[in-house]
């Protein structure tokens, strides 16, 4: 059975892209909903509980794209190509640019 827990913050419903660099590749996908702490998403290929990588997401918004590079976060849950992860290392001024986004939806 999949556990659950409680989140402390509520994911902002968004659709953009994300990069994970994986074992000397890229697993491309798709971030779903989006927090100061984490996201949902679905990608290429299925990812396991567990992986801690960087990755690199593209937010839109009427202002064209946005680049931003999480330092580190981890996948806190998995269902096939669905996962969850988790933000574990960011700087601070990529943390600011993330909470702005998320304000403005």
């Amino acid at each position: 059975m999949k556990q659950y827990a409680i989140r402390d913050t509520v994911r902002t419903p968004v659709q953009c892209q994300c990069s994970c660099f994986a074992d000397g590749g890229v697993i491309g996908g798709s971030v779903w909903d989006l927090s100061a702490t984490g996201w949902r998403s679905t990608l290429d290929q299925p990812v396991s509980i567990g992986l801690e990588k960087s990755v690199l997401m593209t937010l839109q918004d009427g202002d064209g794209c946005h680049p931003v590079f999480i330092d580190s976060a981890i996948v806190r849950w998995s269902e096939g190509r669905h996962a969850g992860w988790e933000i574990t290392r960011i700087d601070d001024s990529t943390q600011a640019r993330l909470t702005a986004f998320m304000a403005q939806r």
